[in-house]
């Protein structure tokens, strides 16, 4: 109760709600648990229903920059305000196609002017070739599996190329986080492995799926926390599943050795 004060005190809403919920759990006798959960929630929830009110004022006026900066304020609150996500995933494709598109636009100006030998030619031209399949396919929305493939065929190729890793990677991300959302946790999982498998060189966005995969066996903990009392078998299963995306959780490990100890 104390450290969810502390967090609150220092505007991490988030954090001090789920630290409140934990409090919740573990003395399910005691009121002041659940009424700070539910002060929290409605605070939150009045927040972000006014940033987001905000936000979309911005997004219709065209100043995505600033509606950008107030959908990320509202995931600081809520990570599952599913409406804030959606949007940034929104800008997010349109920012790094309308980049794609300068960069194949230049490419195609710097093969017309250029003065190198015919091999290097050929390689920009491969280059070329390369990313406007990928335009092509992100062009056909329900495609995306070919989307994909058109992204790691060109990594392979063109290993350097740090703006289309980042490509794959939001959309990997992305792809994990609609699928753990719907609970389809082997699914969420193999999105993040083969990510790790495409981007296996490149240890800064190796990073961030590992930070990916540590918020995912975090909120798995919490729901078996949440679940422990009632369901102690099925809070156990879920702090499995929780291992599979951070195998080297301690505090989820402890928690199953626990129980199966007992």
């Amino acid at each position: 109760m104390l450290s969810a004060a502390k967090h609150e005190k220092k505007g991490d809403l988030y954090r001090a709600l789920k630290e409140y919920r934990i409090a919740r759990t573990l003395s399910p006798g005691s009121r002041k648990p659940a009424n700070q959960v539910k002060r929290l929630e409605n605070l939150i929830a009045e927040k972000t229903a006014k940033l987001m009110a905000i936000a979309e004022k911005k997004y219709r006026q065209g100043k995505t920059q600033s509606a950008e900066v107030l959908y990320l304020k509202i995931l600081t609150l809520d990570p599952k305000y599913k409406a804030a996500f959606n949007r940034l995933r929104e800008l997010n494709k349109k920012q790094l196609h309308r980049k794609m598109q300068q960069k194949v636009a230049l490419s195609q100006r710097y093969r017309k002017n250029s003065t190198r030998k015919k091999n290097r030619q050929t390689e920009d031209e491969g280059y070329i070739y390369s990313r406007q399949a990928i335009l092509e396919a992100e062009n056909r929305a329900k495609d995306v599996a070919g989307y994909i493939g058109e992204l790691e065929k060109h990594i392979t190729k063109y290993p350097n190329d740090m703006e289309l890793k980042k490509m794959l990677l939001n959309v990997r991300i992305v792809q994990a986080r609609a699928a753990f959302g719907a609970s389809d946790y082997d699914r969420s999982l193999s999105h993040l492995t083969d990510a790790e498998e495409s981007l296996s060189s490149d240890k800064k966005l190796l990073k961030k799926l590992s930070d990916a995969r540590k918020e995912f066996g975090k909120e798995l903990y919490l729901k078996g926390l949440r679940r422990v009392r009632s369901e102690p078998v099925n809070a156990i299963e879920i702090w499995k599943i929780a291992l599979k995306f951070d195998p080297h959780d301690k505090r989820t490990q402890l928690r199953i050795d626990t129980f199966e100890n007992r």
